[in-house]
């Protein structure tokens, strides 16, 4: 039985994760240096579309991902979610 986390949703929100993490850190970077301070307008504005943007379609992948390990507990059981014994 494959585990839940090897699934190809729950790998798409890690890298959607990794990206905001990697767009964080490049963030913080031009932000500390001067040099790159005429980029800083356009980089934030990229950022916060990039957030709406992976905050639009991580939050619907976490819930299929959540569903899917429901879903697998639940294989070759016919009682309704939420029953215990």
């Amino acid at each position: 039985m494959p585990k839940i986390g090897d699934s190809s949703v729950e790998k798409l929100s890690k890298s959607l994760d990794s990206t905001m993490e990697r767009l964080e850190t490049l963030e913080a970077f031009v932000d500390k240096n001067p040099e790159y301070a005429e980029l800083a307008p356009y980089l934030r504005i990229a950022i916060a579309s990039l957030r709406t943007a992976v905050g639009l379609y991580g939050g619907p992948l976490k819930i299929a991902a959540d569903a899917k390990g429901l879903a697998s507990e639940q294989k070759g059981d016919n009682r309704p979610l939420g029953y215990e014994s």
